[in-house]
């Protein structure tokens, strides 16, 4: 479960991945050098160095009590000059805290245990001057004897320049391995571009790059797609030989029963032979390639528009319906084709429903059209049934025309994959009866 929950906030893309597994480990081993190593190896510094600088302390407290009063101020000048430090004797001083220090200052805590546990009457540390560490120590006399040395001799110099060079690496480093990471996964990008596209009925010029493993991808991808074309290409000259070949004998034996005197048998045998026409021509439609109409780059207003004057002749029922947030945004699509599957859906709702509402919705990703009825609808457990082809759901709603083949809604559903989009069939909440979706990405 936290697994899960972590995972919501890592990269989605590739790319980000790839990235975080290469920066990840090296700031987890900047982390613990700088913890383990760093810290360790100043506060050894800083404790070689406080010691020093403790027994020169510890030597002028001990001469200053021994000295003669009238030739301590001499002493402590003497010995100012003699070890660089500044000494002065102040006066009691009420509400002192014993230390200051700065919250970041680390090499701090070092030295004010060295000082606490090596120097005697110590009162007051002060590591918050500017380059200065002052120390007060109470004399006899109700005085203090104060230290002011500079901070660099109680701690090393400049302690965060390795600090600044780790972080400084770290970024050069980072910025190469997004520009080598780049040009690994352009590849990858130009092939799912590709390959998204040709899901959307467009051939793309594409030419395999990259390493080894992403060539062979592309490679195979293309070998793919040629035998795809190439069967489709096949499967349209053959049906358009079989259209020939049956509409042929069909138009003949209309016409001799059309010659001969009408009678009941007569009339049975033409309505059949038309019924064969109509099952030929929903095949047809059915199978033949949908991508001899080129994609084109259309607005979603003037999409609208073009639905909306290319829907069947029945507005009387229809009601149109538009939320588009951006009229002018672009989108790339065959609209002849999208409006045949539209004008499928819209026959059948118009048929067994006495109002019809088409609404065209735009999402952040995609564009949705649904296509309501106040119809009969279809049962939960029969919908999956009614998008196959040459189904026809008799005990409740017939989907297609009213001598249709069991072919609209599957006609509907393959114009609306070569767009790369879904068509999805629930009850509509609003009409109650049946509620056609379709989702075209954008």
């Amino acid at each position: 479960m936290k697994y899960l929950r972590l995972k919501k906030y890592l990269p989605r893309s590739f790319f980000g991945r790839a990235l975080l597994i290469i920066i990840l480990p090296i700031i987890i081993l900047e982390a613990i050098i700088g913890f383990a190593f760093i810290q360790r190896y100043f506060e050894q510094v800083t404790t070689q160095l406080a010691k020093s600088t403790v027994l020169q302390m510890n030597y002028v407290l001990d001469r200053y009590e021994n000295t003669q009063k009238k030739d301590k101020i001499f002493f402590l000048n003497d010995m100012e000059e003699k070890f660089e430090m500044k000494l002065t004797v102040v006066n009691e001083r009420n509400n002192m805290s014993f230390v200051q220090k700065y919250s970041y200052d680390f090499s701090g805590i070092t030295l004010i245990k060295i000082l606490k546990n090596d120097v005697p009457n110590i009162k007051n540390i002060d590591l918050k001057s500017n380059g200065l560490v002052t120390i007060l120590i109470s004399l006899p006399d109700k005085s203090y004897l104060k230290f002011e040395i500079e901070r660099e001799r109680f701690t090393a110099s400049n302690p965060h320049q390795l600090l600044v060079l780790m972080v400084l690496l770290t970024i050069i480093l980072g910025f190469l391995l997004l520009m080598v990471l780049r040009n690994q996964i352009k590849p990858i990008k130009t092939l799912a571009s590709v390959a998204e596209a040709f899901g959307k009925g467009q051939s793309l010029a594409y030419k395999p790059t990259g390493s080894i493993e992403i060539r062979k991808a592309g490679s195979a991808f293309l070998e793919m797609r040629k035998r795809l074309e190439r069967q489709i290409e096949q499967r349209t000259q053959m049906l358009s030989g079989v259209s020939h070949d049956l509409r042929t004998p069909l138009t003949r034996l209309k016409l001799a029963l059309a010659l001969k005197e009408e009678d009941t048998e007569t009339k049975e045998m033409l309505n059949d032979i038309q019924l064969m026409q109509n099952i030929l021509d929903e095949f047809l439609q059915f199978s033949k390639n949908q991508q001899t109409e080129k994609v084109k780059e259309i607005s979603l207003i003037d999409l609208y528009d073009f639905l909306n004057r290319n829907s069947m002749n029945r507005q009387e029922k229809l009601q149109w319906v538009q939320n588009l947030k951006n009229h002018e945004r672009k989108v790339h699509l065959r609209p002849n084709n999208l409006s045949r599957a539209l004008n499928n859906l819209i026959e059948n709702a118009v048929f067994y429903g006495s109002y019809v509402k088409v609404s065209l919705i735009e999402k952040k990703f995609r564009l949705l059209i649904h296509i309501e009825d106040n119809g009969p609808g279809i049962p939960g457990d029969k919908i999956q049934e009614a998008m196959k082809p040459f189904v026809r759901l008799d005990n409740s709603r017939n989907l297609n025309k009213p001598h249709g083949v069991g072919l609209g809604l599957s006609i509907a559903s393959d114009l609306i994959k070569i767009h790369g989009g879904n068509l999805n069939l629930k009850e509509s909440k609003d009409l109650g009866g049946l509620k056609a979706s379709l989702t075209i990405p954008l």
